[in-house]
């Protein structure tokens, strides 16, 4: 009896490992590169938020700065408090040109203070200047990971001091010099000049 022999129609089981080796292989690259663009992506997303934040910042402090009076106030215990106050660390002080777009009953004043509590650069402001009783004070968080707000106040001939008044100087403010100091060992630096 003569042997027939057929045609394989199908695939050899080593066909079949080394079409599944390669499929492996290739999914492993694929997954590899997948991975390192979605990482770039997500590094990516985070730096533009941080540089929106950063930008945020420099442009309130901008119009803080730009906007700051000569007004004093009187505390919650009647005391008075000039129209800066600034140490190494922090500053407050009045300003007008607050916008009121919905004509709502209220001053056109504010008390503005900038400082940093627990690693994060904080803004916080009052509609009551001349407070009677504890002010409301509304606050508003605008950069994380601060490791240190550093405060440099220069007057109009060039001495500096770290807090403001400058004890025994009669002489006006001309800028304000902030430098923020991130967690990271970056730090951002601003000199405003104070116009009023």
């Amino acid at each position: 009896m003569a042997l027939k022999y057929y045609k394989s129609l199908g695939m050899t089981l080593l066909e079949v490992l080394v079409a599944l080796t390669l499929m492996v292989i290739i999914s492993a690259i694929s997954f590899a590169s997948l991975n390192g663009l979605i990482d770039a992506k997500q590094h990516t997303d985070e730096v533009a938020k941080n540089l929106r934040k950063e930008l945020l910042v420099s442009q309130q402090l901008t119009n803080d700065i730009d906007s700051i009076i000569k007004r004093s106030v009187k505390d919650q215990f009647g005391l008075s408090k000039p129209d800066i106050i600034g140490d190494f660390s922090s500053v407050e002080f009045s300003r007008n040109g607050h916008g009121n777009p919905l004509k709502q009953f209220r001053a056109e004043l504010q008390r503005v203070h900038w400082y940093v509590r627990d690693e994060k650069l904080y803004r916080r402001t009052t509609d009551f200047i001349d407070a009677g009783s504890f002010p409301k004070w509304q606050v508003r968080q605008y950069l994380d990971n601060v490791s240190e707000l550093n405060m440099n106040f220069i007057n109009s001939v060039g001495q500096e001091s770290r807090t403001w008044p400058i004890d025994n100087s009669s002489f006006p403010l001309q800028s304000i010099e902030f430098k923020i100091e991130f967690n990271n060992q970056t730090s951002l630096k601003y000199l405003m000049s104070v116009l009023y």
